[in-house]
């Protein structure tokens, strides 16, 4: 009678152990964060991401709780084959998806979710960014675990399922009940509200709450809430009319101009983005010593900005923020949607429309991360990607190295109507990080490669840099190299601040026979997001539409710089910085004397950018 209610138990008992062991897996491959958090804490991540297990637990035993008491009508052996191929195949769908979260906690510093099914449109280079990745470790790692598994489910589980005789009306009865009890893990308790991301959180530390969720779990529940909140903005820690006053005070128009920095009314302009260009490789801004030289000789010629800052964490989100003014939003890659993309200002429309010819360059493939869509609603008036570049300079796994595209633009612009807006996207410090130099830095490891590929990147742009300034355009040219995001390589020890801003501090650069300023820097703080419009107000053209920005150079312009990530944001200034998670709804870091201001300016630009968003 109870023997069908015993193996599930059992079979509950089973999944619940193997996700436990997934984490523990998790907390070994990050030894290095999860020794910083202390015994204490490393316990309470397994104990609260327990309530999470359960849950995934109670998700896998609903069908084979299906298949038992279908067992009244099926044959015995019928149900006991099913629910083995059925374990055996979930067993390695967990697999993968451990060790496939190993990897993208290691480049995104968040757990696996709906976000990287977005790159599988473009698999070339999806496969080439994962490729930094310890490949055969991870597929080591799958094996044994599933292996394992398998061997223990078909030991110590499978036996239970009695394959020679069907269940009693009674017993059947027992397992419908219990398979309908599932619900309450599933729910995680008897709590109004279901369980979510924010039931597991629980500390201070952003790393400790992502150790807690359960990666199966996270990416079901990602993939089916995916469109929950297109209609709702669930950010309203502030209401709309205190968000909007902060806002406003945040933006407010200047009474003073921002000093002119140009020395023409229209100069052409050159924006190199550069992949991955963080502070930490940047001897200038503390980063590691001899990886830029070249460009830390132009930031000694040139104005320097170093106290800027990414406002996301991935290229796409780059993008937008450098040519849009639109901040990152959690779980949301605008790109992706071209019919709310198309309704953000954008920098080439507008000097497009104020007489520039447009062009965007790009060695890989522009498809990828739906950038395509994105530049052609931006009315650039020339695209130049992979397909344009000979096969003898397609040798990145990615496309054309940096060399190569840099040089076709040098090329091209003579032949350009003037004034002329070009933007070029670097690929070469893309993962894998595999360049065609010889190694500046010996070693074999990521970190190493990682510096390696910026140091090509740094001796590409020098030659442009060199080059441009022999031809006639230069002295009416403006040049601005950013990133387009920073980059948890190289691992640095803190020296101030928070983790977040070093992670998202990033140099940007303003030269050319355009610019009057030489050999100076601007110490105000600002982010990506605040490009378009200081660049539109310095050609005296309007820029009241990029809301999320402003005139950062103006003179009693508020200085700060705002950035987004998975969950939440993050605000830095001359006070200090502070990380906010919005799930969790506490500061999960914090430097210096920031506070309430800092956490409301936050909170105002979270919910707003997000009502923007779904008023698009």
């Amino acid at each position: 009678m109870t023997d069908r209610f015993r193996f599930l138990v059992r079979y509950f008992t089973f999944w619940t152990a193997l996700f436990v062991v997934a984490r523990l897996i998790f907390l070994a491959y990050q030894h290095s964060a999860a020794t910083g958090l202390g015994a204490r804490t490393l316990a309470l991540v397994v104990v609260h991401g327990f309530r999470m297990d359960l849950s995934a637990a109670a998700y896998a035993t609903v069908l084979p709780g299906v298949l038992v008491v279908l067992g009244l009508l099926v044959p015995p052996r019928a149900v006991r084959r099913g629910v083995g191929v059925y374990t055996v195949a979930v067993i390695v769908v967990v697999a993968l998806l451990t060790v496939g979260d190993l990897g993208i906690y290691e480049a995104w510093g968040y757990r696996l979710d709906a976000a990287p099914f977005a790159y599988l449109r473009t698999p070339v280079e999806a496969i080439a960014s994962a490729e930094s990745s310890p490949v055969l470790l991870f597929a080591v790692v799958a094996g044994v675990f599933a292996a394992v598994a398998i061997v223990a489910y078909r030991r110590l589980v499978a036996p239970r399922l009695d394959a020679g005789r069907r269940p009693t009306a009674l017993g059947a009865a027992i397992a419908l009940v219990a398979t309908a009890a599932l619900i309450i893990p599933i729910r995680g308790g008897l709590q109004w509200t279901p369980l979510n991301q924010s039931g597991v959180y629980f500390s201070s530390q952003e790393f400790a709450n992502q150790a807690a969720l359960n990666v199966p779990w996270n990416l079901v529940h990602s993939l089916t809430t995916a469109g929950a909140t297109e209609h709702t903005d669930p950010y309203t820690a502030l209401d709309a009319a205190t968000a909007r006053q902060v806002a406003d005070s945040l933006f407010a128009a200047s009474d003073t101009a921002a000093p002119r920095l140009l020395t023409m009314h229209r100069p052409n302009v050159v924006l190199i983005i550069w992949e991955s260009l963080t502070a930490k490789v940047v001897a200038r801004l503390g980063g590691v010593p001899g990886v830029t030289p070249h460009f830390d000789s132009l930031t000694h010629e040139w104005l320097f900005f170093d106290h800027f800052y990414a406002s996301g964490d991935r290229s796409a989100k780059g993008l937008v923020a450098i040519l849009g003014g639109f901040p990152p939003l959690p779980h949301i890659q605008i790109m992706n949607e071209p019919n709310r993309a198309a309704q953000l200002p954008m920098l080439s429309r507008d000097l497009r429309a104020a007489g520039y010819e447009t062009s965007f360059y790009y060695g890989g493939e522009l498809a990828f991360a739906n950038i395509k869509s994105y530049l052609l609603d931006g009315k650039f008036d020339h695209l130049i990607g992979e397909s344009a570049f000979p096969k003898s300079e397609r040798n990145s796994k990615w496309g054309a190295h940096d060399q190569y595209v840099l040089g076709r633009l040098l090329h091209d612009v003579g032949a350009m109507r003037r004034p002329f807006f070009s933007t070029l996207f670097t690929l070469s410090s893309h993962e894998p990080f595999e360049v065609p130099m010889r190694p500046v830095f010996p070693g074999r490891d990521v970190t190493h490669e990682f510096l390696n590929a910026h140091a090509y990147a740094d001796r590409s742009i020098g030659a442009f840099i060199r080059a441009a300034q022999r031809e006639p355009w230069w002295d009416s040219t403006l040049v601005i190299i950013l990133a387009d995001h920073g980059h948890p390589l190289p691992e640095l020890p803190l020296m101030h601040g928070t983790a977040a801003e070093a992670r998202q501090h990033i140099p940007m650069l303003w030269l050319g026979g355009g610019l009057a300023p030489r050999d100076s820097v601007v110490d105000r703080f600002g982010a990506q997001t605040d490009l378009a419009p200081t660049l539109l107000a310095q050609l005296g053209l309007p820029h009241a539409r990029y809301a999320f920005g402003h005139d950062f150079l103006a003179r009693d312009a508020t200085s700060f710089a705002y950035f987004s990530y998975l969950d939440g944001f993050g605000i830095v200034d001359q006070r200090g910085s502070l990380v906010y998670d919005a799930v969790g709804k506490r500061v999960t870091e914090q430097a210096g004397d920031v506070g309430k201001p800092e956490l409301r300016a936050g909170q105002a630009l979270l919910r707003l950018s997000y009502q923007a968003y779904l008023d698009k």
